[in-house]
């Protein structure tokens, strides 16, 4: 799980950082955002996740 969160906080926020300083959208959100309109916030909502579960996943190991 902790995979998991670490690439959706790189694919989210390294969108959300694109989109803020170039314009353009990048990763996994750009190929997704090609088939569906997605709001400007999707990246930093990814990310977001991202952390959310990479935090979970810290916390579950610590419990182990």
């Amino acid at each position: 799980m902790m995979i998991v969160g670490v690439l959706l906080m790189i694919q989210g926020f390294g969108n959300a950082l694109t989109r803020w300083l170039w314009g353009t959208d990048w990763g996994l959100l750009a190929v997704a955002g090609r088939a569906a309109d997605l709001p400007p916030w999707a990246g930093v909502a990814v990310g977001l996740l991202g952390l959310v579960v990479a935090v979970a996943a810290r916390l579950q190991g610590h419990r182990a």
